[in-house]
């Protein structure tokens, strides 16, 4: 019974109210503004910015257009006013007194005067006073006539209107000159007060507000209406990411709608699957890197990890793996009292494929050591053969393996494809290479490889590594080379073995910085001590 009620509740649509629910406060269902609210609040409050904006930018627009009209219109009346006075000023009295009178019966029209070179009045009319007796006009406007004598420009400035607080008045003067010599023969002014283009921007306030304020009702009822369409998906989508939150992976939303909503609840359904798959994953990526941890502890517990240090023979070895576990693999063994074995290989590639090759090394090699009377060539042959039937198509390994005998002071060994015998004389304070071809392991079976014979002194050091030590690169591409390993082994060859690893592992990370190693790094030293 009890869990047919929890299905229940899971699967109830989630615009579905109880009383309580609906009814109850804002601490109880912890919404304190439902999303029908604040949907509707950003409809309304985004159309209230559209249609405000749209309203201030046509009534600035059609400002600005009237605003230029009338200018333009009284700068024509002034260009008309400036030829009447070029034609008439000492001729033709009748003229100037007929287009003042055509002025004035512009209302707008503040004021206009006619004058003479001097600046002295022939002809105006003023509604700022009700009679003008001076001859000179004195109105307290600065209009730089004297500094435009001879240009016939014309000159607008803004003054204030004294018989309209707050008003203004624009006042267009534009200096007379004679149209033979172009010399001033007076000017002439017109005052045009603001008033005529604050009246006819206040009717077109009048004419668009309440057409915005229509639009504007039409906009707040129809963002309600949407909320209240919008509102059931949206909320059993909330509802359904609460019950999927609390971990209920299998609860799938139900939302059968074509348009957005409906596609987002079937890609919310689509990545709770993908979730609990992740999580699958997650949990299997986690016992595997669990266990290649493990298997790494395991092969790094098949290299030897102790100093040999015997009969004035003293060998010691470094593996890192690039990722994980790798294929790279050394070791050290003593045949007979006499006699000591060193092998060191790189299996191709990374990871846990060759680890697999490696180990499957090690086991021959520990099994076929142990034999009497072993050399180094038969050794890798019976590597090759033993391994060469079970290898890949595309896996191989490099070897090198060698036998010091004390009796005799020789140094024997064979290569399978690694690189040369590199060796520091200290008779000489320098290294040496020395170069003994051989297949690698896992190509071809039935092989026949090589043996070398070197004498070691006292004091003599032999460096066996693989590709993951001088193919070792830095931020900039570099590899550390071969070079800076033959300066390392000759500026240090005082160390032991194991004091000359640890020099030569610090030496690679601080040359390779940040740069991950892209390969495992492997390597061998054995040094003749007495």
């Amino acid at each position: 019974m009890n869990g047919d009620t929890d299905k229940e509740k899971n699967n109830r649509p989630a615009d579905s109210e109880t009383p309580g629910e609906a009814s109850g406060p804002a601490g109880e269902s912890g919404v304190k503004f439902g999303i029908r609210l604040k949907f509707s609040l950003a409809i309304i409050s985004l159309v209230v910015l559209i249609i405000a904006s749209i309203t201030l930018f046509f009534i600035w627009r059609e400002s600005n257009i009237l605003t230029l009209q009338v200018l333009d219109a009284v700068e024509r009346e002034t260009v008309h006013l400036a030829n009447t006075a070029q034609q008439s000023i000492g001729l033709d009295e009748l003229s100037m007194i007929a287009a003042i009178n055509d002025l004035k019966k512009i209302e707008y029209i503040e004021y206009s005067f006619i004058l003479d070179k001097n600046n002295g009045i022939i002809q105006n009319f003023d509604r700022r006073v009700e009679r003008r007796v001076q001859a000179q006009l004195d109105d307290g406007i600065d209009r730089g006539l004297a500094d435009r004598a001879a240009s016939d420009d014309i000159r607008v400035i803004n003054v204030s209107d004294t018989r309209d607080t707050g008003g203004k008045i624009y006042d267009f003067s534009k200096t007379v000159l004679n149209k033979f010599d172009r010399r001033k023969i007076g000017t002439v002014i017109i005052g045009l007060s603001d008033v005529v283009i604050r009246k006819e921007i206040m009717n077109l306030v009048k004419f668009i507000v309440p057409i915005s304020l229509v639009f504007l009702g039409i906009a707040i009822v129809g963002a309600v209406v949407l909320a209240s369409i919008t509102i059931r998906p949206v909320k059993a989508l909330s509802h359904g990411a609460e019950i999927i939150g609390k971990g209920n992976l299998d609860y799938r939303i139900d939302i059968n709608t074509g348009d957005e909503l409906g596609q987002l609840a079937r890609e919310f359904n689509q990545m709770t699957v993908q979730i609990k798959d992740a999580k699958k994953k997650e949990i299997e990526s986690r016992i595997m890197e669990e266990q290649i941890e493990m298997a790494k502890e395991i092969q790094e517990g098949l290299n030897p990890t102790a100093f040999y240090n015997r009969n004035g023979i003293q060998i010691k070895g470094h593996t890192k793996a690039a990722r994980g576990v790798g294929g790279d693999y050394f070791d050290y063994i003593d045949i007979n009292n006499s006699k000591v074995g060193a092998l060191i290989s790189d299996v191709s590639g990374k990871g846990v494929p060759a680890s697999l090759i490696m180990v499957m090394i090690r086991t021959v090699f520990t099994s076929y050591i142990t034999r009497s009377d072993v050399d180094c060539a038969s050794v890798v042959r019976a590597i090759n053969d033993s391994l060469g039937v079970d290898f890949a198509m595309d896996k191989f390994a490099t070897l090198f393996f060698m036998i010091y005998d004390r009796e005799t002071q020789e140094l024997s060994f064979s290569n399978a494809g690694h690189g040369p015998l590199f060796c520091y004389r200290s008779s000489m304070n320098s290294c040496t290479i020395t170069k003994l071809d051989g297949i690698p392991i896992g190509i071809m079976e039935d092989t026949e490889y090589k043996q070398g014979r070197v004498k070691l002194n006292v004091g003599d050091i032999v460096v066996l590594y693989t590709d993951g030590v001088t193919e070792m690169r830095n931020e900039q591409g570099e590899e550390f080379g071969i070079q800076r390993l033959n300066k390392l082994v000759v500026e240090n060859n005082n160390l032991n073995p194991e004091e000359f690893v640890q020099l030569l592992v610090a030496e690679l990370e601080k040359f390779r910085g940040e740069e991950p190693p892209h390969d495992d790094t492997t390597m061998l030293v054995l040094k003749r001590t007495s």
